[in-house]
């Protein structure tokens, strides 16, 4: 079967691994680029030793392609990070790079910045993933030259906006030429035949790896996720115009509190404290009350640890099989 996504990223099925920070490390990563699908390194900002550190332990143990994700917008990113990061880049060699623009009520998908940055990734040799919680959005980054699009809708986990993935997904495809990745809300072949009629090349998925066998997170983290239901998420942070999905716990109940007793600035600083590293405190530490644990709506449906290969190759064919099907089960 002809896709784009696996033109472009030279892979077999097109689905993508979400960077998750703390979950999405080099085993995974290279579990999922193993099984046909497309590994992301969850680096964000990480420091440069990091990343090359975590790229160099995915090419050890597989050849296929894989990229690395970065937080992209002028707040986050300066030239000396960027050079540093670059000078990693061209001596590892990635496949693409992941672009999380985290948009907010003040900060959007900036234009020139993005058209200077993405003519220097391409020099360099990567395919540009950029994703994006905004039709506008959307538009602008295919200007700038982004190789695919990714939407994420807010049943998502972690960083989050206000519209859904079926809302999104069929709005950007209207106006688009360049392939678009469907995110959030899915976990299994019916979502992603879903999300491909709707308009979608591919998808991402997160929350539906995080009990992989590969997934190198705390016993605690993945047992949350195992034990979580369809009401067990919550979004935080929304004081700090940062709102994130998580899983109901004893920091989640802090944090709203606090944004529902204090405005909006004075919350935003109370709470800083609170959810510092809080991803790391749950994932890699194991406090799944005092940290966060990022899971999308369908958190529900993950009830079984299993290799990333065998979830790769199950919503595959389940997709396969729902197309295929597709007519008939209208027509019934």
């Amino acid at each position: 079967m002809h896709n784009k996504i696996c033109e472009i990223l030279n892979i077999e099925k097109p689905i993508l691994q979400g960077p998750m920070s703390w979950v999405s490390t080099a085993p995974l990563v290279a579990a999922v680029s193993s099984a046909g699908g497309f590994g992301i390194l969850g680096t964000a900002m990480a420091t440069p030793e990091f990343i090359a550190e975590q790229m160099q332990a995915v090419k050890a143990q597989t050849d296929k392609p894989f990229g690395f994700n970065m937080a992209f917008h002028p707040a986050f990113l300066s030239e000396e990070y960027f050079s540093n990061i670059m000078t990693v880049v061209r001596a590892e060699k990635p496949a693409a790079v992941h672009l999380d623009t985290m948009r907010n009520k003040t900060r959007h998908f900036d234009l020139a910045f993005a058209k200077k940055y993405f003519a220097l990734f391409h020099e360099a040799g990567l395919k540009i993933i950029t994703k994006v919680f905004a039709v506008q959005d959307a538009l602008l980054a295919e200007q700038a030259g982004t190789d695919i699009i990714i939407v994420k809708g807010w049943e998502g986990g972690g960083h989050i906006t206000e519209q859904t993935t079926m809302v999104l997904v069929p709005q950007v495809r209207d106006i688009l030429s360049v392939p678009i990745i469907a995110s959030g809300g899915i976990a299994d072949g019916r979502a992603m035949a879903a999300a491909m009629i709707l308009g979608a090349d591919g998808i991402e998925m997160g929350t539906a790896f995080l009990a992989a066998s590969e997934t190198a997170i705390h016993p605690n983290a993945k047992a949350a996720i195992l034990q979580a239901g369809d009401m067990s998420t919550v979004i935080t942070g929304s004081c700090a115009d940062e709102s994130c999905r998580q899983l109901r716990n004893s920091l989640a109940e802090q944090v709203n509190a606090i944004e529902k007793e204090y405005p909006a600035a004075e919350a935003a600083q109370r709470i800083q404290p609170l959810v510092f590293r809080s991803g790391r405190t749950a994932m890699q530490i194991g406090d799944i009350e005092q940290g966060a644990v990022m899971a999308g709506q369908i958190v529900a449906a993950i009830d079984s640890i299993r290799p990333a290969q065998d979830i790769i190759e199950t919503v595959y064919s389940q997709c396969q099989k729902f197309l295929l099907n597709a007519r008939d089960i209208v027509l019934q």
